[in-house]
């Protein structure tokens, strides 16, 4: 039994299919909790309505400034896993599948109930490219984790004594203790292609890539490196000679839905 929590903001700017995004999570897992800005949370609560999933779902909002809190995203995040319900819980955005046998997943979550301490398993990612085939990166990500004694916010070695954190060390998402700490990881999951892993789509267009960073994520991160709340700042933009891609050799459909 696997809780799934996100979170779902500014979807103005945002191309994917929250329902696209539904009917994958709920082939692996009982339940979905989303949070939200309490600015927005009727219209992400109308969104889910009008799904086949809304039973499935639970949305909470919190009410969070997004232009001073510089911890806002973490807190968001950490409102969603305080309101899960399973033992075992997995975080994922909603430009992120689910992809793997379901089997695989079984395993991971019966090896986290072995443990009696807050823990984490690792799962791979994989930054999809321009189209389905290729990737530019894949990496590892705390994503499948006991719920009880975790919470999501910025890891302690990243926070400065006037208040603020260091950008290069947080994202304010971290997968933490009470006091900061990290979460004990008790696995790294390999790439293979039946097993358990994440696939990632925020580079499937370079074009809504800098368009959300233009109109959203660049003045966020300016703010969070430089300390300067520019909401006319224009990030720079990513082109084609910015990445590599390469083929991921992984089965098609990627991921499975309901």
């Amino acid at each position: 039994m696997i809780s799934l929590y996100t979170t779902a903001f500014n979807l103005g700017n945002f191309e994917f299919s929250l329902e696209d995004a539904l009917s994958n999570w709920l082939y692996y897992v009982d339940e979905v909790v989303i949070s939200t800005l309490a600015s927005q949370v009727e219209e992400i609560k109308n969104r889910v309505t009008h799904t086949v999933f809304a039973d499935s779902v639970k949305v909470v909002s919190t009410d969070l400034n997004t232009e001073e809190d510089l911890y806002w995203d973490g807190k968001l995040k950490n409102a969603a896993l305080e309101r899960c319900n399973h033992d075992v819980v997995i975080q994922v955005d909603l430009d992120e599948r689910i992809s793997g046998e379901k089997a695989a997943f079984s395993k991971l979550v019966t090896e986290i109930n072995c443990h009696d301490f807050p823990c984490s398993i690792m799962l791979p990612t994989i930054d999809l490219y321009e189209d389905l085939d290729h990737c530019v990166n894949i990496g590892h990500k705390w994503y499948l984790h006991r719920k009880d004694g975790t919470y999501r916010g910025a890891v302690n070695f990243a926070k400065r004594g006037d208040g603020t954190f260091d950008p290069e060390k947080s994202d304010t998402c971290e997968l933490i203790d009470e006091k900061g700490n990290l979460i004990p990881c008790i696995g790294r999951v390999p790439l293979a292609q039946e097993g358990a892993k994440i696939i990632h789509l925020g580079y499937l267009s370079l074009e809504h890539k800098n368009n959300i960073n233009k109109n959203f994520w660049g003045a966020i991160w300016n703010y969070r490196k430089t300390g300067e709340n520019k909401k006319d700042f224009k990030p720079k933009k990513i082109t084609r000679g910015d990445l590599r891609k390469k083929p991921h050799n992984l089965p098609m459909p990627l991921w499975p839905t309901l």
